[in-house]
């Protein structure tokens, strides 16, 4: 079965809007699909209804925080109707409501007011606005040459746009998803820099609050560590997912339908 569990649309901080992101998972062939935006249903409440010629699925990564890591954790498969992963997406807005607006004034006191009226234009919805918006108006406006350097200068980690947001813990993610009947999955393990002492913490403290699979194929994994996540996601008895993290036909590194295939050793989601 070729599947893509990860993948995002301009409900998020993806590029293109989710019908198009939708056909580029048919001409993948794709047998099992979900849209995962960032803490936002929207895109997939769009195409939900349409007629696909492959199983679409509820999907979304919620953004949350564990022993001061920022984790994500998707949510497959839920009722997207239950007031429990409604209530998490509520509290979800606000937190990036809150950040934008501080983001907002930091960049006024360097010169460049504003930038939070900028950045709508390229994202009505103040609750899904993020950095990569900021960012597309600072280009705009000749702050900086390109996004990169918006990042490097400005937004990225370390600098004065990397905003320390209120999110929910892990935990309480997790319990959302399993209570709106869906399948908790920890998103690309690997990317939280994490000594893999951690990293084995995380997996296990994800396991206690009721997530069900990691995501082990991506689009890039590392060799050694890879199988080393392998092997304790297997030992572990956890399942595994898997997904392309698609935001943009410009990133050729992360195409839809373009993963790794899940180790025979771990059961697939």
């Amino acid at each position: 079965m070729k599947f893509d569990l990860h993948c995002h649309s301009n409900a998020s901080d993806g590029k293109l809007p989710p019908s198009e992101v939708l056909a580029r998972a048919a001409a993948a062939e794709l047998s099992l699909f979900a849209l995962t935006d960032h803490d936002t249903i929207a895109g997939y409440e769009e195409v939900a209804e349409q007629t696909h010629p492959f199983t679409l699925i509820s999907g979304i990564e919620l953004s949350s925080v564990w022993s001061g890591v920022s984790v994500h954790i998707i949510g497959l498969d839920f009722d997207p109707k239950h007031p429990a992963i409604l209530q998490a997406i509520d509290g979800l807005r606000h937190a990036r409501e809150v950040r934008a607006h501080m983001l907002d004034k930091k960049l006024a006191a360097r010169g460049m007011p504003n930038t939070l009226q900028g950045a709508l234009q390229f994202c009505p919805d103040i609750g899904q606005v993020g950095r990569p918006h900021f960012a597309e108006y600072m280009v705009q406006q000749g702050y900086v040459q390109s996004a990169n350097k918006a990042f490097d200068l400005w937004l990225g980690s370390g600098k004065i746009g990397d905003i320390k947001t209120e999110w929910p813990t892990m935990e309480s993610c997790v319990k959302s998803i399993v209570e709106a009947q869906g399948v908790a999955v920890l998103a690309h393990p690997l990317r939280y820099k994490l000594t893999f002492t951690k990293l084995r913490r995380l997996i296990d403290t994800f396991a206690e609050a009721g997530g069900e699979a990691v995501e082990v194929a991506c689009a890039q994994s590392p060799g050694n560590l890879q199988q080393a996540l392998c092997q304790y996601v297997a030992k572990s008895d956890l399942a595994g997912s898997g997904g392309s993290d698609f935001h943009s036909p410009d990133w050729h590194w992360a195409q839809i339908g373009r993963i790794d295939p899940i180790p025979k050793a771990i059961q697939p989601v």
